[in-house]
């Protein structure tokens, strides 16, 4: 589940789309969390779709920790990366926490190095800290700084407004969700 405050907007034709803060999200504020309504497409869906959807998922889904492609249900499957991203994943947790402020007309951005990737990709992002490729060894060079970044930013998550609250369900370990004042989200079960 993406941000509210967040919308769809054309860059240009080779990046495409990106997503754009409507209004000032603070540093600490959950921008996307994973919800019950996010497709999870574990290996063996993936090779029982073919390869019609492959190239899709590629463009469009995540790999999670355990292999499984996520395609998020909003237009959350149109971050894009940035060398210098303004949200991170929170270590353990499937959601997204902005680690700076972030501005109205400012583009919301993920590091894709986070994601598990399989296969490299050319970096478009123009930041001064770009990396030229993402790579799916960037945890090994990059873990340490992006766990600063968000630890800085855990400080700030119980002081803001936070929209997505009610949709985090599991991966917060119990302080931060105790922070937050958050109950988990209600597992649907077969039949209802």
């Amino acid at each position: 589940m993406l941000h509210p405050d967040v919308e769809l907007r054309l860059i240009d034709q080779e990046i495409g789309y990106g997503l754009f803060a409507t209004r000032f999200i603070p540093r600490g504020t959950l921008t996307w969390v994973m919800c019950s309504l996010e497709q999870v497409f574990q290996p063996s869906d993936v090779v029982r779709l073919g390869p019609a959807y492959h190239a899709y998922l590629d463009k469009y889904a995540y790999a999670n920790a355990a292999g499984d492609r996520i395609l998020c249900c909003d237009l959350g499957r149109f971050m894009n990366h940035s060398c210098d991203s303004s949200t991170l994943t929170l270590p353990g947790a499937e959601l997204e926490v902005a680690v700076r402020d972030i501005q109205p007309g400012e583009q919301v951005t993920d590091d894709y190095g986070t994601l598990n990737l399989d296969q490299e990709l050319v970096c478009l992002c123009g930041s001064p800290h770009c990396r030229g490729i993402v790579r799916g060894d960037d945890p090994a060079r990059n873990q340490a700084s992006w766990e600063v970044r968000v630890r800085e930013a855990l400080p700030f998550v119980a002081c803001v407004a936070q929209p997505l609250a009610a949709f985090v369900h599991n991966g917060l370990n119990g302080h931060l969700a105790a922070q937050l004042g958050l109950q988990p989200e209600p597992q649907l079960t077969p039949g209802h």
